[in-house]
């Protein structure tokens, strides 16, 4: 599925594979003038591939390489003649995405990106008479990477927001890392954040804090209730619950005792 809007001066799409009625995962990709920001997925290639008919796209600028962020970008670069750029330790995963390892869930929602060629990313980059800032923002990944626009106060944040709560922490995520990036963001004037899974976010810099003090009250809890000498198990349970269907359905990729155990570093 595929749906498109507008916010301002930004193209937002909304995209995802459906199954049957059912999209089980979305992710929002964004263009901006002539820069695409982010490709989807391969399971929605045709959609997009429509959806952008008549566009005018120079560049490709992905947020990191993951596979629903990476999916189409060798297709877009053919039919438009696009250039890729992502950060420097993102290029390895483009030109060769079996290198993702992707599990069985992973597969059936976001499926293996065709490779792609990029260039690694500069400090800034050009979007019509926008300026974006590149902001490198690890903990999803090392290759994570956000766009500022001061002027207009728009923030493309990828995978680093995501929402005001947390439970769930992918197993190659960490939780300190996104702490950390979190308050690199948080001191941005924003007043909208495009996040891929929420798509557009009003009050960008209130949301920011708002993550950033969840997550760090839930890090403080956390490691209050180790001091008093429960064990990671408790403390999940204690603090998040008990697993979910996200866990079974990613086989414990995504788990709340990963972000248990990532907050006490041993994950």
């Amino acid at each position: 599925m595929l749906e498109k809007a507008m916010k301002g001066q930004v193209k937002v799409y909304r995209s995802g594979r459906s199954v049957g009625d059912f999209v089980p995962y979305h992710v929002h990709f964004f263009l901006v003038e002539d820069v695409l920001i982010d490709t989807s997925c391969t399971w929605v290639r045709a959609e997009i591939l429509d959806a952008l008919e008549g566009e005018s796209i120079s560049r490709i600028v992905n947020t990191h390489h993951h596979e629903d962020h990476i999916g189409n970008n060798r297709a877009v670069q053919e039919k438009f003649g696009a250039d890729i750029y992502a950060y420097k330790s993102a290029l390895p995963f483009l030109e060769n995405p079996g290198a993702l390892k992707l599990l069985p869930y992973q597969l059936q929602v976001w499926d293996y990106p065709e490779p792609s060629q990029g260039r690694p990313l500069e400090d800034h980059f050009q979007a019509g008479r926008y300026r974006f800032e590149v902001i490198h923002t690890p903990g999803h990944c090392d290759t994570h990477v956000c766009f500022y626009e001061p002027e207009q106060r728009w923030l493309f944040t990828g995978d680093v927001f995501c929402g005001k709560g947390f439970k769930y922490l992918r197993a190659d995520e960490n939780y300190h890392l996104i702490i950390e990036s979190l308050k690199k963001l948080a001191q941005l004037p924003v007043d909208t954040v495009f996040c891929s899974l929420m798509g557009v976010v009003p009050n960008g810099q209130e949301a920011l804090i708002a993550k950033l003090d969840f997550m760090q009250r839930l890090r403080d809890r956390v490691l209050n209730l180790n001091r008093q000498g429960l064990s990671p198990a408790e403390i999940r349970a204690e603090v998040l619950g008990e697993e979910e269907a996200m866990t079974r359905l990613t086989a414990g990729h995504y788990s709340k005792q990963n972000t248990v155990d990532s907050i006490l570093g041993i994950l």
